[in-house]
């Protein structure tokens, strides 16, 4: 059995700042969320010491909007839906170590210390600008209708666009760059208005394309970024004007608010994170100092290409004291029955409510997404495929094989074979070049699990049987948490399954022969589901 690394690495992984105007769909936890999960359970199973942090993006410009219609504060709506998600997440699994609110304290103050830290050194390095841009200004209500309230089509490739980013391709563009433009809410009537904005200078391409090798990305992402830079000049937009935001040092325009835009704050919060990692793990530096060796990986959906690789990475190289992350995981969107997973629209499956549904264990939700996932193109969760293997597989075949490799209890298995370790071995190396790489599938950690499942020998001795369990409560535990913690404590394991501990001959508990996975109603599972899916 492979030893432990003997000199734990840390690892700062974060995931995205989701918007926290809504609860998380399985769409949000299906890329970003669990393929952190999964890794950091990986890695503290290896040795490593990985944390996780993230927050939500209180000062997006769709809490303000939703606050709107609502008819509420935005600070009401983002205290409101942190709660929700953070709820979500713990649903799912997600072992998130600091979930932090920008709009309270203590962590509002050290955001806007770390932002007028960033921009002063910004602003002495020559790295921010001032542009005049034509923007859409309703003059009945004294609010510039920008950000979701501007609908419209995208520039590049004609694609319904809100906001000043489109989903489809990824571009970012000024509001007056948007094709046919037109209000969201009726009472928006406009008239365009001149104001200065603030601007930052990035990376150039040619500085870029080196981090693109190094992060394996793939073309479509690394056009993304050439298209946004070649418009914008090697610039990202600094500041909007827009009342809800933190304040951003440097306003120009008298009765014109200016705060910051909550993409390129992405910065900001990475290196808030990085001083909160650095606190944690007691070290000298700032996690995304040039001098750490903390690894950084962060995980996004393709429409927040932009958020990471410019916003982030390519502002660090020109901040000078921060590094760009060492990894940047991209996954593409997630559909629901051929449609994307909207909370709008109502067509989506909650986090927590696909976990509150009678029967059906939080781990068959994870591992069926950790096999049908969009980590490699656009993915679909149908439903019906979902239910037949919580059934077929889990409470089906996986049940009766581990029924049927259960030893009994208070007896001692014999040592560990060579042609069992041997084979054992060979899958953990598949497992670490899935989970362990610049760019990590976790898809191929889920063919390791299914085959460690198909290997399975019906009519082995006890002993087989043991070190069959116990393996698969190791190559299991990043994906199926609870399961394989259950696993291994039933086998007299004790914590969490990890490399060190599992040559240990444990002596399994009298509680062994019990269900572990159970057949799930169709009529219980619809009740999770979108009316038009029932």
């Amino acid at each position: 059995m492979r030893p432990s690394r003997t000199s734990p690495k840390h690892y700062l992984l974060v995931p995205p700042e989701p918007t926290p105007n809504g609860p998380l769909h399985l769409g949000h936890i299906s890329g970003p969320f669990l393929r952190m999960d999964v890794l950091a359970r990986f890695l503290r199973m290896r040795g490593d010491r990985p944390v996780m942090m993230t927050g939500t993006d209180a000062y997006e410009p769709w809490v303000a909007m939703k606050a709107r219609i609502d008819g509420t504060t935005p600070s009401g709506i983002v205290a409101h839906y942190h709660d929700v998600m953070r709820a979500d997440l713990d649903a799912m699994r997600i072992g998130i170590d600091a979930f932090v609110n920008p709009d309270e304290e203590p962590w509002h103050g050290e955001f806007q210390r770390e932002i007028d830290s960033v921009v002063a050194r910004l602003r002495a390095r020559g790295a921010i600008t001032s542009q005049v841009e034509r923007v859409p200004h309703n003059a009945a209500t004294g609010r510039f209708v920008v950000g979701p309230l501007l609908l419209g089509r995208c520039p590049d490739c004609g694609a319904d666009v809100a906001s000043y980013f489109c989903e489809r391709c990824g571009a970012h563009f000024r509001p007056e760059e948007v094709v046919e433009p037109r209000p969201r809410l009726t009472e928006d009537s406009w008239e365009w208005r001149e104001i200065t904005t603030q601007f930052l200078r990035t990376a150039t391409l040619t500085e870029l394309e080196p981090e693109f090798d190094r992060l394996d990305l793939a073309e479509r992402y690394r056009s993304t970024v050439r298209s946004l830079l070649r418009r914008g000049g090697a610039t990202i937009r600094l500041s909007v004007p827009e009342p809800w935001g933190m304040a951003l040092p440097g306003g120009t325009d008298d009765g014109v608010p200016s705060t910051l835009f909550s993409y390129t704050g992405g910065f900001m919060f990475a290196r808030l994170l990085g001083e909160l990692h650095r606190q944690r793990i007691g070290a000298a530096v700032n996690s995304f100092s040039p001098e750490s060796d903390v690894v950084t990986v962060t995980s996004l959906g393709c429409d927040n290409v932009v958020s990471a690789l410019i916003c982030i990475n390519a502002v660090a190289l020109v901040h000078g004291d921060t590094r760009p992350y060492d990894r940047c995981l991209i996954n593409e969107f997630y559909q629901l029955a051929g449609e994307k997973f909207s909370t709008s629209r109502g067509h989506s499956i909650t986090a927590s409510g696909i976990a509150r549904v009678p029967g059906l264990s939080v781990d068959a939700t994870r591992y069926f997404l950790a096999r049908v996932n969009p980590e490699r193109s656009e993915a679909n969760f149908e439903p019906k495929e979902f239910l037949d293997f919580a059934n077929d597989r889990l409470a089906g075949v996986l049940e009766a094989r581990i029924a049927s490799a259960m030893p009994h209890p208070a007896v001692a298995p014999a040592p560990l074979g060579d042609g069992l370790a041997a084979r054992l071995n060979e899958q953990l190396d598949r497992l670490e070049a899935a989970l362990d790489a610049p760019v990590i599938r976790m898809s191929d950690a889920a063919a390791v699990l299914d085959d460690w499942i198909d290997a399975f020998e019906d009519g082995a001795d006890a002993d087989r049987g043991y070190w069959w369990l116990k393996g698969l409560a190791l190559i299991g535990h990043p994906i199926m948490p609870d399961f394989c913690g259950r696993l291994w404590h039933t086998l007299g394991g004790a914590g969490d399954p990890s490399f060190a501990a599992f040559p240990e001959r444990t002596t399994p508990t009298a509680d062994g022969h019990r269900r572990w996975f159970s057949p799930v109603a169709a009529s219980d599972f619809a009740a999770c589901l979108p009316p038009s899916l029932r």
